[in-house]
């Protein structure tokens, strides 16, 4: 049995040694101690300092560096679009902040930014509606629209695609725009023409080549509904990307994230990269006929895409940018045109000007051939 002794001996124990630290502590570990820290806390102060001030610089060289391509931008892309008409497709949840500036570059080029087409976030809702399957299936018999991958009825990708391609049936002239105004009176599309201060000549005529803004595919990891709505709207832009190719209009396919949210690794920032675009150059079909930008944020994203799309009216696809299968951030400058002469490919053997194929990697394209197992990225 446990005896009063036993306790005092412990109360003992137990004071000694707090004693014995208290004494050590105020004594001969006190400075070692106290040095220690404080050298360990000044060393963080400076790490702090010096990162902050390497922050500063990389901001500091990135802001320069925007400013040269504002600068020079302009000269860079002069006349490769002379007298081309685009169309810009700006898809559910697309960054709006950089239309401006690419609108300015696009007459820069020598286009007219002929007609924006902004798209309803109610494109891709299923099952269809019946009064917009109905609608559809009208629209349809006055369209060449290509047919769907799943060989069904008409769907919203395939009729819009068709409209933008002023892709009309046999003897009926005029009918994508019709389509167009209908599917705007439906709530669809918001469809903007870009019409004279003096609003007294009204340019109808289908674009020549279009520049589709993606975005809003970001559904949180572990929310079933949001991963499940986000594969549904990514399954309707690849029908839009793969009616726009069958239908053979010159199209950029152009995302934002990978310069302003960059994800360093040998994958050239995969995380930040737009579903949409990674979908087009992983596809073999579409990467040969779309190209893609996928760092519209930035100013040499905006150049590209106008650049790309120059390549795209010589029928030659690429990809650029900062994400995956990326070719270059930015195509080497076309030739110049005095007019735009659309679907007309270049002199046979004629690669003056054609953007370089990727470095060669593992399971990347070298030579246009494709190893086993490797996607096949596009090479002008």
């Amino acid at each position: 049995m446990i005896d009063f002794r036993y306790h005092l001996v412990s109360l003992v124990a137990v004071f000694i040694a707090l004693a014995v630290g208290i004494v050590l502590g105020a004594g001969p570990l006190r400075e070692g101690l106290s040095t220690t820290l404080e050298g360990e806390v000044s060393q963080l102060r400076e790490e702090r300092v010096s990162l902050r001030e390497d922050v500063d610089e990389a901001r500091r060289l990135a802001d320069a560096r925007e400013e040269g391509l504002h600068r020079t931008g302009s000269r860079a892309v002069s006349g490769t679009l002379t007298g081309a008409r685009v169309g810009l497709v700006v898809l559910p949840g697309a960054d709006r902040d950089p239309l401006d500036d690419l609108r300015e570059r696009l007459q820069d080029a020598g286009a007219q930014v002929a007609l924006t087409v902004d798209v309803d976030a109610r494109w891709d809702v299923e099952p269809l509606p019946a009064d917009r399957a109905e609608l559809l299936a009208t629209l349809a018999a006055s369209l060449s629209e290509p047919e769907p991958a799943d060989g069904g009825g008409p769907t919203f990708p395939s009729i819009l695609a068709a409209a933008l391609a002023g892709a009309d049936e046999t003897g009926q002239l005029g009918a994508w725009l019709v389509a167009l105004d209908d599917l705007a009176e439906a709530d669809l599309v918001d469809v903007t023409w870009d019409e004279p201060a003096d609003g007294t000549v009204r340019d109808r005529r289908p674009p020549d080549g279009l520049v589709v803004v993606a975005g809003g595919l970001a559904a949180e990891a572990g929310d079933p509904t949001a991963e499940a709505e986000d594969a549904d709207a990514l399954a309707h832009r690849i029908d839009l990307a793969a009616a726009l190719a069958a239908l053979e209009v010159p199209t950029v396919v152009t995302g934002t994230g990978t310069e302003s949210r960059p994800a360093l690794g040998p994958d050239g920032g995969p995380d930040a990269l737009d579903p949409f675009l990674a979908a087009v150059r992983q596809d073999r079909e579409l990467s040969g006929e779309l190209s893609t930008v996928d760092d519209l944020e930035g100013v040499s994203g905006r150049i590209a895409t106008v650049l790309a799309l120059a390549w795209e009216t010589r029928d030659r696809a690429g990809h650029y940018g900062l994400g995956r299968l990326a070719q270059a951030p930015v195509p080497v400058v076309p030739p110049v045109r005095a007019d735009l002469d659309v679907g007309v490919p270049p002199e046979t053997g004629s690669t003056d000007g054609a953007p370089a194929p990727p470095p060669a990697e593992d399971g990347a394209v070298q030579d246009g051939t494709v190893e086993d197992g490797a996607t096949e990225a596009p090479v002008p």
